[in-house]
């Protein structure tokens, strides 16, 4: 129990002497996506928040905005919409990673230029299982992600994650749900009231009760409680009340992960 509450305190709590030592951060597995996530663009960039989980306790929970790399970057790709209408899937290409919300989230960031010039409009991110996100080395690193960590990450910790996504079932179907009714509404400001109360039947094609199986259901009670939370001033937006419910949700399966490897367990 000590072990596992020793890995817990450090994915979620950064020291502030390792901050100041410039310690590279933990690797961070990625959520494959069920649906493509829906980007927001803006300005000639476009943008949409992935799951992602601590695969490293021994290594500090990353500051906001720390810069990643995608260590097998052709796990994304890009649905983009043709002249005609015709949806299409691309390479990723011209992107930034950046955790936004410690090791449960991480925005991928990408210019639409490149996709401009192939008379293409881009639409969402799909995400295939398997991600690994590296961070960026910084200038003074006490503590660098050494050689044959990434791969040690890749071929002994991924296979365990995996067992543990599917031995939480329901629940981790359900944060991919989530994750996509979350990059349905802005980063910034809130959502119309209608835009709010119709938020799962504008995402699905159909109303919570109209939908299908044990996870979408489990993914409706918290978009659900997050409308209702919103609506009575619990929350400034149901953005942020979802992503303090798939934050935790995230974290419980990633407690059971970090108990899997721990040595003698």
């Amino acid at each position: 129990m000590r072990l596992i509450l020793k890995a817990a305190a450090a994915c979620v709590t950064a020291l502030s002497l390792s901050q100041a030592a410039h310690a590279a951060p933990q690797l961070l597995g990625v959520v494959a996506t069920v649906a493509p996530l829906k980007f927001e663009c803006e300005g000639g960039l476009c943008r949409a928040d992935v799951s992602t989980f601590c695969m490293q306790s021994e290594r500090e929970t990353p500051d906001r905005h720390q810069s990643y790399r995608a260590h097998n970057p052709d796990v994304f790709r890009v649905v983009a919409s043709t002249a005609d209408g015709n949806l299409v899937r691309v390479a990723l290409e011209d992107a930034q990673f950046r955790s936004e919300r410690g090791y449960t989230a991480t925005r991928v960031q990408i210019q639409t230029k490149w996709l401009a010039m192939q008379g293409l409009t881009p639409v969402g991110l799909e995400v295939d299982k398997g991600g690994v996100l590296v961070p960026m080395p910084l200038i003074g690193d006490a503590n660098p992600i050494k050689p044959g960590e990434v791969e040690y990450a890749m071929t002994s910790l991924q296979p365990v994650a995996e067992k543990i996504f599917k031995k939480h079932g329901v629940n981790y179907e359900a944060t991919q749900i989530v994750n996509r009714v979350l990059n349905e509404i802005p980063a910034r400001g809130r959502l119309a009231k209608n835009d709010r109360a119709n938020l799962w039947q504008n995402t699905f094609d159909e109303t919570a009760r109209e939908s299908v199986g044990a996870a979408m259901h489990r993914a409706a009670d918290v978009v659900g409680y997050c409308q209702v939370r919103t609506k009575h001033g619990r929350f400034f937006s149901v953005r942020r009340c979802l992503e303090q419910r798939l934050d935790g949700m995230l974290m419980n399966i990633n407690t059971d992960y970090w108990k899997a490897v721990q040595p003698g367990f």
